[in-house]
């Protein structure tokens, strides 16, 4: 596959059905004003999130060259240089909170404790995405050391502490994935979408997103 057809597959990347991006857009509160991207990287996601800049969006991550190019991005109100280990935000000071590709990164224990921290700052949602199973990184990718994969995660991690999982299962790269027919990849969607066809979700493929809602009930009256 040419350089140029990579580039391509990566743009239309967020408007294709079934993968990971595009089903945390679709499951995104809408009517939500401020968004918290912990762990937020090179704001790649974020671009397409807050595309139209309906958002007041805080990035969130350790590696400083990464907050540099956010900071150049106007899908990013603030960007904080934090360990995402210790948030510095008030209780319920985001509406959304978005994690994604973050707990792998994490010993479990600390991925834990990181997720009962989000649902202190999150007012409304809180949209994690994590690769499902062992997906190996080993190298400091970038020069960033904290791009070390230190853990695995599966569904029944995520709906023990009452998160609803949605699954990826459209196949991305490979021989047989979609990147790998990049000039159909606009012909498919439209051709799909006259066919009426709709996305189906499963929790036991390879890549999940989860998603919990924050009700007001549960809140402890402090706001």
């Amino acid at each position: 596959m040419s350089g140029l057809a990579g580039k391509y597959a990566w743009r239309m990347r967020p408007y294709i059905p079934l993968t990971a991006l595009n089903t945390v857009w679709r499951l995104l509160d809408k009517g939500a004003k401020t968004i918290l991207d912990v762990g937020c990287g090179k704001g790649e996601p974020m671009k397409f999130i807050n595309r139209k800049g309906l958002f007041k969006v805080v990035g969130v991550d350790i590696f400083q060259p990464y907050l540099i190019g956010c900071r150049e991005l106007s899908a990013y109100s603030e960007c904080v240089r934090c360990d995402i280990r210790v948030l510095p935000f008030k209780r319920r000071s985001f509406d959304v909170v978005i994690c994604m590709a973050v707990l792998e990164h994490l010993v479990k224990n600390d991925g834990i404790r990181l997720i009962k921290n989000l649902e202190s700052i999150a007012r409304k949602q809180i949209i994690i995405d994590a690769p499902k199973g062992v997906y190996e990184q080993h190298n400091a990718k970038d020069g960033n050391p904290a791009q070390i994969h230190k853990s695995s995660w599966c569904p029944d991690d995520l709906k023990k502490l009452g998160y609803r999982v949605r699954g990826q299962r459209l196949p991305i790269y490979g021989e047989s994935g979609l990147v790998a027919h990049v000039p159909q990849v606009r012909y498919d969607i439209i051709k799909m979408s006259n066919l009426g066809w709709r996305p189906g979700y499963s929790s036991d493929e390879a890549v999940k997103q989860a998603i919990k809602d924050v009700l007001p009930n549960n809140f402890e009256g402090d706001d």
